[in-house]
């Protein structure tokens, strides 16, 4: 990578300088005709669209879980709630069947993890080039939202931070802050 000025952007400062962007965490999910629910954790998630209803999920090329979102109709989105950081970390290990003895329920077109905060099940709708990752856009045909906090992730971390003391964005609509934004 090469910045404007013609300077290299050495990869390890470039991916801590990304780490200090807080994400959300999520498990995505599918069912494979041969192995059955696969899934993993997942922080490059993000909505694109709300007519229609779009989002998307970046995975690393090299992964498992990007060939069977390539062969599956779709995927689920488990949005993992503040206190479910160890059940993150457990869908990031190999493992032969990371679903054993978690607590889930049948979706469209993968497990809802019980605790999440919100489930959206997608339709695969494109996959898009992303350098080392592979850019795998959905349409929401279905979801639930539960209510808590989120799980949140930045410089290498969960975060923790105390609900009640959050505050909220000031709009008159939920997307206004976004939509009134100078970029």
């Amino acid at each position: 990578m090469t910045l404007a000025g013609g300077a290299p952007v050495e990869p390890g400062r470039f991916r801590r300088a990304l780490g200090q962007f807080a994400t959300g965490v999520t498990v995505v999910s599918t069912t494979t005709p041969d192995r059955g629910p696969v899934g993993c954790t997942v922080s490059s998630f993000c909505s694109l669209s709300l007519d229609p209803p779009l989002v998307l999920v970046c995975l690393n090329r090299g992964r498992a879980m990007h060939h069977a979102l390539a062969d599956t109709p779709g995927y689920t989105v488990s949005i993992l709630a503040s206190d479910q950081g160890e059940l993150a970390g457990d869908f990031t290990r190999p493992v032969p069947d990371r679903f054993a003895g978690v607590a889930h329920s049948p979706g469209r077109y993968g497990p809802h993890l019980d605790g999440a905060i919100a489930h959206l099940d997608c339709a695969r709708h494109e996959l898009l080039d992303g350098g080392d990752h592979v850019i795998v856009v959905g349409r929401v045909e279905a979801l639930r939202v539960h209510d808590g906090e989120p799980l949140l992730y930045a410089q290498g971390a969960f975060l923790d931070l105390p609900g009640p003391d959050w505050r909220r964005a000031a709009a008159t609509a939920p997307h206004e802050w976004l939509l009134s934004a100078p970029w």
